[in-house]
């Protein structure tokens, strides 16, 4: 619609005057109205044609308004119904667009979380909610060699569903009264979600320095603790079994694995104990998959015996020392009598291993055994190695034989005399270099041996343990097996040479019963990587 008008009216216009017109502008599609002879004005109520009409004037002016006001509000809509149109079609998207849901790496506390990207849904759990790993003890301390030790902490884990893939730790290594370490180890391990895991170092080459104690301090500050509710169960070593401890020792178990599903990265630690729960050794081993239901077997193996921190008896003992001084202990040289001076030496060596809770007795014996005895339980130490450096081939009264029936007889009767300790146990330790052949049966093939096994039988049957030194080449191997207590307490010298070795590994054996315990502890590793 156009206006029919193109301007307003202006003054002098004829009989319409001054602002004698209306002319409103709503929109475009409001057309401006003109109101002929008419002035803007509110006209008074005494004017009658006045009156009438300023009262047509401002209803006029009224509806005008109304117009305008619901043109305004309709533009307002309008308005608003583009602004909302626009903000779906660009505030949507850019929600999408610029929106992060909570996240577990976020670095904020959203969502469920209970800390900075831990808790909750997160894989992470918190260090405010995990507990601190449990020392059983003070590390552990044992002996490769000479001057090279080994360090196993026992540790527990009481976070049943949590790990941690790389927890650092401190090892600190101590002499005995130093309060300065000798050497410092930093290192890391895995931690498993199961209860006990070993933290295991070694070989540590200290050279000349004597390794007492050591202290484990873990770095709680950078520990990262992730959830793990999956579990190992019914994976276990059975069967375990030490041999060979005087040479090359060796434990050897059966791997079983009676859970349901394949388990993989098996690590094994072998901890082998004395009874007075010293350490003595320690190895791992490790199988890469082993199947449902199946089972393998396990092998830890040490290349030299086990090594004691020192050979004093924590518990009394008696032992009696039973010697050959039959001819052939000299078969070597009669100035002095070889092999017989090299064997007194041993022996005196031997005495000296086994200092502090021991008793000892002497018997020597060639046609019969010493009467009375060459030293009895309640002689001195000094008393004893006196005896011992006193032992001789008898000069005179004919060939001088082998009777070791009767040595072990006299032994057994001297370790179950007055002066044995009730509380103590009781040992023999029988040297020959021959084979017996007294006494003389008739009719009796191999009475001598015989004589000897029914001592021996005696003795077992008494409480006390026997050992056995074969030395030299012409010796009855299958003897001095049945004679010993087990085939593993049977011993045999090519020379003198060995002895002291012997002497030292039978001394370990009286003293600490080693090993009382072997302890295997399993963990799953997450993969091969985690291996040291």
């Amino acid at each position: 619609m156009k206006s029919i008008y193109s301007a307003p009216p202006t003054s002098g216009d004829g009989d319409f005057g001054q602002s004698n017109f209306l002319f409103w502008w709503l929109d475009a599609e409001v057309t401006p109205v003109l109101i002929p002879n008419t002035e803007v004005k509110l006209c008074s109520a005494n004017d009658t044609r006045k009156g009438k009409v300023g009262s047509r004037q401002n209803k006029v002016f009224d509806t005008l308004y109304l117009m305008n006001q619901w043109s305004i509000q309709r533009k307002r809509i309008v308005l608003a119904i583009v602004v909302s149109a626009l903000f779906v079609m660009i505030g949507v998207p850019g929600f999408f667009i610029f929106y992060r849901a909570p996240a577990c790496n976020d670095l904020k506390q959203n969502g469920d979380e209970t800390g900075v990207d831990c808790g909750g849904s997160c894989q992470l759990l918190c260090t405010a909610q995990s507990l601190p790993l449990i020392s059983k003890g003070d590390p552990r301390i044992f002996e490769f060699g000479q001057g090279v030790y080994g360090v196993a902490a026992v540790v527990e884990n009481p976070n049943i569903a949590a790990e941690i893939l790389h927890a650092r730790y401190t090892l600190k290594l101590f002499e005995k009264t130093s309060l300065v370490p000798v050497r410092t180890i930093e290192s890391e391990t895995f931690v498993p979600n199961t209860n006990t895991f070993i933290v295991f170092e070694g070989p540590i080459d200290l050279e000349d320095r004597q390794l007492d104690r050591a202290t484990l301090e873990w770095h709680t500050d950078t520990f990262v603790w992730q959830k793990n509710t999956q579990t190992v169960r019914n994976v276990e070593t059975r069967s375990i079994l030490l041999t060979r401890e005087d040479t090359k020792p060796r434990v050897g178990a059966l791997l079983v694995n009676d859970s349901l599903n394949e388990v993989s990265n098996i690590e094994l630690t072998a901890l082998v104990s004395g009874d007075d729960g010293n350490l003595i050794a320690a190895a791992k081993t490790f199988v890469e998959k082993l199947a449902s239901g199946y089972s393998v077997p396990i092998t830890f193996n040490w290349s030299e015996p086990f090594k004691i921190k020192e050979n004093v008896c924590g518990h009394p003992v008696d032992v009696a020392l039973v010697m050959d001084r039959s001819g052939s202990m000299a078969f070597l040289g009669t100035t002095p009598p070889q092999p017989l001076t090299d064997v007194k030496s041993a022996a005196r060596y031997f005495t000296d291993q086994l200092e502090g809770n021991t008793l000892y007795s002497l018997i020597s014996f060639a046609n019969e055994a010493t009467n009375p005895i060459d030293a009895t339980l309640d002689a001195g130490l000094e008393t004893i190695k006196k005896a011992i450096n006193n032992i001789a081939i008898a000069a005179v009264g004919g060939v001088q034989n082998t009777n070791i029936g009767t040595g072990i007889l006299a032994a057994r009767d001297e370790l179950n005399s007055a002066r044995h300790r009730k509380d103590a146990n009781k040992a023999v330790v029988l040297l020959t270099d021959g084979v017996p052949n007294l006494p003389i049966k008739t009719g009796v093939q191999n009475y001598p041996e015989t004589y000897a096994l029914e001592a021996a039988n005696l003795a077992r049957q008494d409480g006390i343990s026997i050992y056995t030194i074969g030395l030299g080449k012409d010796i009855n191997t299958n003897l001095l097996r049945t004679l010993a207590t087990t085939t593993t307490e049977a011993y045999f010298a090519p020379s003198a040479d060995d002895l002291n070795s012997i002497y030292n590994q039978i001394a370990i054996k009286i003293c600490r019963k080693n090993p009382a315990v072997i302890d295997i502890y399993i963990r799953i590793l997450p993969n091969k990587s985690f291996l040291k």
